[in-house]
């Protein structure tokens, strides 16, 4: 019986761990997501366009980025059953990453080479690499929360 508990003690911080990470993946996502308005101020940039590319755009990904930390904190806060909060998590977090790529991919990149900053043209992959972070820590938060 002693090794269970030492399993549930470690499960119990990976799940932390995971949440945590996950939480930081979806400001940081956010964080990412607005560089381009806050550090392009030249008005007719085409940040519009940029942002509704694709067939939902990247305010999507920010609304998804605002939910699942409430999603991912349900779960250790003890509001809602772990289980459920897991595979919600996962659910939201493969969407995150789903929706980013599919908005990267939608860019036209005549429009990206129109912006006069060059980090733009790796912008929309680092929101795709921040997304793939959150869906990584749902899923480590559902493999101990599961257990």
């Amino acid at each position: 019986m002693g090794g269970h508990r030492g399993e549930a003690d470690e499960s119990a911080g990976v799940e932390e761990a995971a949440v945590t990470v996950g939480v930081v993946a979806c400001l940081a996502t956010l964080a990412v997501m607005s560089a381009p308005y806050v550090l392009i101020s030249e008005p007719g940039t085409g940040l519009p366009i940029y942002y509704g590319a694709g067939p939902l755009g990247a305010g999507a990904v920010a609304f998804l980025a605002v939910i699942q930390p409430i999603v991912l904190l349900s779960g250790t806060r003890g509001r809602t059953d772990p289980q459920t909060v897991a595979g919600m998590a996962v659910v939201v977090g493969l969407a995150m990453l789903g929706i980013a790529a599919w908005w990267a991919l939608a860019v036209p990149p005549e429009l990206v080479l129109s912006f006069p900053a060059a980090w733009m043209g790796w912008h929309r992959w680092a929101v795709v690499a921040a997304t793939a972070v959150v869906a990584a820590a749902s899923a480590v938060y559902a493999r101990a929360a599961l257990r």
